[in-house]
């Protein structure tokens, strides 16, 4: 579409921009506005509500052609019901939230193996060096925007979000079990390491033993995040309810 033919409303859009839209055929819906496409001809919605009735699940995520639209009211987001007032939909930069997932990025990555040697020739120094990189990733994961091996991108889940605070308590006491279960599976592996054939302590790039027990301590902080973005969807559905 041209310039020249693009209605004057589309100037008020942003990314993140709440809106009560009519439509030609009489429906009126509040969304998300989530982007326009590529040609600049379609509005890309994540409709909240409509004067329509649909199946569940049915026309959420639409593209509507901009020159269907009759009307277009911008709405001040914090002003919406729930679900529109969620915080974690569409939520606008922070400069302190990039700092401090950035903070929890980098002692990840880069933190990681001097916090190992800082640690590992203390008593039980790996379980302890283990458990506050473990806790920094967990973090990150569950909080954080991050891609999925299906491509989608996995939603952010902001700290002051309402949903989010009821369940803190829960995401607290659930982080303690999954640390105690990492320093028993440390613990025990280690304690069994001695007996084990020569081949699981062979001494190359990393020995079998280091590669298995890595791959345990990930599949149980998978299993966390998982789980723990499982019950932060759900407390956003309950909390809409």
């Amino acid at each position: 579409m041209a310039d020249a033919e693009l209605p004057q409303w589309l100037d008020e859009i942003d990314v993140g921009t709440v809106a009560v839209l009519t439509l030609d055929d009489g429906e009126c819906l509040t969304a998300d506005i989530l982007r326009l496409n590529d040609e600049c001809d379609k509005l890309i919605v994540d409709v909240v509500s409509s004067n329509r009735s649909y199946a569940k699940n049915d026309q959420r995520s639409r593209a509507i052609p901009v020159g269907r639209v009759v009307s277009f009211e911008p709405r001040p987001r914090a002003a919406q019901p729930w679900p529109c007032s969620d915080p974690c939909r569409g939520a606008p930069f922070s400069f302190a939230r990039f700092v401090l997932l950035a903070t929890l990025f980098l002692s990840w990555t880069v933190g990681s193996v001097p916090i190992f040697l800082l640690l590992m020739k203390r008593p039980y120094g790996v379980q302890e060096a283990s458990a506050i990189i473990y806790t920094i990733v967990a973090v990150f994961f569950t909080f954080a925007a991050t891609g999925s091996k299906t491509g989608k991108t996995l939603p952010p889940y902001i700290f002051t979000c309402p949903a989010v605070r009821t369940q803190v308590s829960r995401l607290l006491w659930r982080h303690l079990g999954f640390l105690v279960a990492l320093f028993a599976l440390q613990t025990l592996a280690l304690a069994i390491r001695p007996n084990l054939s020569d081949w699981w302590n062979t001494d190359r790039k990393g020995t079998p033993f280091e590669i298995a027990l890595l791959f345990l301590c990930l599949g149980l902080g998978y299993a966390q995040v998982f789980t723990n973005r499982r019950l932060l969807n759900r407390a956003h559905r309950e909390f809409s309810s």
